[in-house]
């Protein structure tokens, strides 16, 4: 789960230089003070949700984006702040909700990976295709149900795929360069101060320059990219010198019918919410997996 917390991390993190002052000493400072706001405490909990509305935007997608949501919570179980934690060492659930139900919790604690869905809440959702006895009959197997996927068999599925280490220490350089681009152009972007925090507002293409050279020279490509269209706005909310929102929208033209605007928002709260494992789960074998017909691959 790591790509996925470091996301969601960096979509809250690289808001924080819409914070900033006005010189870049400033921003790179406030930038520093924010992102480590995220990391100093033993836990954290992101909310995300989401719009589309506008030109072209059917109603179905509408109400699906404003009937789902998105949470990530991380604790670090030593008790130290979640910056102090060995990489892997902090335990991350994931949860999709639809309205107040949860309809999918993945949690990974201890390295051993722990998941529970709930079909019918699942199948309600529009475009699922799920029917009413296919969900019935999956509900009687899964539905309420926690399974665990221990560690050691975990290792030996993905063992084969497992990038070495040379790549992953690539792919971490990517992620950084990556980041860094970004947070370099919304370090020299002008911001507007809110009575809770700040924004920053631009073109997408201004954007797309910005970052394309370093996405060319990791691309190993030097191909130009059609002209941008559309603008985008960054805001950032704050209490005190700590991180509790943020938001990016961006508008743009919808294929020949108009501008639409999608908007990614999330919340960020640390409060004292423990990742644990739970209790009870249906411990997944290799036994389990070729009844499935998914442990092929298994010796």
């Amino acid at each position: 789960m790591r790509k996925t917390v470091l996301i969601s991390s960096v979509v809250v993190a690289s808001l924080a230089l819409t914070a900033c002052g006005s010189s870049p000493a400033a921003k790179k400072a406030a930038l520093k003070q924010f992102v480590a706001s995220v990391g100093s405490s033993p836990y954290v909990q992101m909310k995300f949700t989401s719009s589309f509305k506008g030109a072209g935007v059917t109603a179905k997608v509408q109400n699906i984006l404003r009937s789902t949501s998105f949470d990530v919570n991380v604790s670090n179980p030593s008790g130290a702040p979640l910056s102090q934690a060995a990489n892997g060492t902090a335990n991350t659930e994931l949860i999709f909700n639809l309205h107040s139900t949860q309809f999918l919790d993945v949690r990974e604690v201890g390295g051993n990976v722990y998941l529970k869905i709930d079909i019918a809440a699942l199948a309600s959702i529009p475009g699922t295709n799920i029917s009413s006895s296919q969900a019935a009959a999956a509900q009687t197997f899964l539905g309420g149900r926690w399974f665990e996927l221990p560690k050691g068999l975990l290792q030996s599925l993905i063992k084969k795929s497992r990038a070495p280490k040379a790549q992953i220490a690539a792919d971490q350089k990517v992620e950084a360069k990556v980041i860094d681009a970004i947070t370099a152009y919304i370090d020299k972007a002008p911001y507007k101060t809110l009575s809770n925090g700040f924004s920053v507002s631009g073109s997408l293409q201004s954007a797309v320059a910005a970052v394309e050279p370093t996405i060319q020279q990791l691309a190993h490509t030097t191909t130009t990219p059609k002209p941008e269209k559309g603008s985008y706005t960054l805001v950032l909310t704050t209490s005190g010198s700590t991180v509790t929102g943020a938001s990016i929208s961006i508008t743009a033209p919808n294929g020949t019918k108009g501008n639409a605007t999608g908007t990614l928002t999330a919340t960020v709260a640390h409060d004292a919410v423990n990742v644990v494992a739970p209790s009870g789960a249906t411990k997944i074998t290799p036994q389990l997996l070729g009844s499935l017909g998914l442990g092929g691959s298994l010796g």
